[in-house]
């Protein structure tokens, strides 16, 4: 149900995972090394200077933010807290929303609202009229959509979040992908966050510095007593010493995010067009990462004997076989799996 499963197959290049091409900044790897001095010792059970220096840099209350053992134990922590009887998730969509809502409350009732292939899997008004007409306890929406990269209008999503106000749902933005778009402070609602209904924000490290290992992520609420709710249901401890160190020192490092939005931004519009000159269905993403189709419906184990790994897309919701992921690498490794995919269609 996920990628990176590099420990199953023999894999020199994983595109299967959506993380910064750049890797890991260096400054992080040398935190992460000095971690180790400090691994006998109990880290901070409310991680206060990392909230203190996240709240800095967005500018919020500190009392808003939660950190957690990646986005997905936040996710799992949120669908405890709340214990949704009715969950509208858009599809095809990350499958983790529907794995914490099931793992807190069997007895969900689980509404898919289906992007059109037909229409490059855009989020448009109608989801809207889905959502008065449902009136879910919970929303999740992902900006960008993954698996497919495209970013929800502005306008749309702040439409969105006001008629979640209306139907007293709380909505869930993930913007774990959004830094590596280059529009995080145009279409973020972090920076911005309305405090006139139940939103929570998510982000996380693992995709912005390539640290999936470390297990770093955090919300943003729109109220207070959103995240004190999230809290108790988090285990003590959560953040260990490494995470927590790498988490201060990444956030000292925008530039580095910067720098990788050039190198994807130029990428994708490479990939894009090869992959078009073999044939290929490609859709339209914002994202570090692009979803396309192919008549090939065994593709990912092919390429693994080239020893790349990419993701089979045909366990989401709304997706079937031969839809496929890959992730926006640097040049060479992008030429490496387009060269495999010529040798494999041709």
């Amino acid at each position: 149900m996920h990628g990176g499963d590099i420990y199953r197959n023999s894999i020199q290049f994983d595109f299967s995972v959506n993380l910064n091409p750049l890797g890991v900044p260096q400054e992080v790897q040398w935190v992460l090394t000095e971690a180790v001095l400090h691994s006998n010792k109990y880290p901070d059970i409310v991680h206060e200077n990392l909230i203190k220096d996240t709240a800095k840099l967005l500018d919020v209350d500190s009392g808003k933010i939660v950190y957690g053992n990646g986005a997905s134990e936040i996710i799992m922590a949120i669908c405890h807290s709340i214990m949704p009887k009715k969950a509208l998730l858009v599809a095809p969509c990350f499958s983790g929303y529907e794995t914490a809502i099931l793992g807190a409350t069997k007895d969900c009732q689980i509404v898919h609202y289906f992007l059109s292939e037909e229409d490059d899997f855009e989020l448009h008004h109608r989801f809207i009229e889905t959502m008065l007409v449902e009136k879910p306890d919970i929303v999740f929406l992902t900006n960008p959509n993954n698996p497919n990269g495209k970013l929800i209008d502005s306008l749309l999503l702040s439409d969105i979040v006001d008629a979640c106000k209306n139907t007293k749902t709380t909505i869930v933005v993930d913007e774990c992908f959004l830094p590596l778009t280059g529009k995080d402070k145009e279409q973020s609602l972090i920076y911005n966050i309305p405090n006139h209904c139940s939103l929570i924000v998510l982000r996380a490290f693992t995709k912005t510095f390539a640290i999936p290992g470390v297990r770093i992520g955090y919300a943003v609420c729109s109220k207070n007593t959103i995240a004190d709710s999230i809290r108790r249901h988090l285990p003590e401890w959560n953040l260990s010493i490494f995470a927590q160190m790498a988490g201060a020192e990444c956030i000292k490092h925008p530039a580095y995010i910067n720098e990788a939005v050039k190198v994807i931004e130029e990428e994708r519009r490479f990939l894009n067009r090869e992959l078009k000159k073999l044939g290929l269905t490609v859709f339209t993403s914002d994202a570090n990462f692009i979803l396309f189709k192919c008549k090939e419906e065994d593709l990912n184990s092919k390429l693994i004997e080239y020893r790349i790994l990419i993701r089979d897309c045909s366990d989401y919701i709304g997706l079937y076989k031969g839809f496929y992921r890959i992730c926006v690498k640097q040049h060479s490794e992008n030429e490496g799996l387009l060269e495999a995919l010529k040798n494999l269609i041709y």
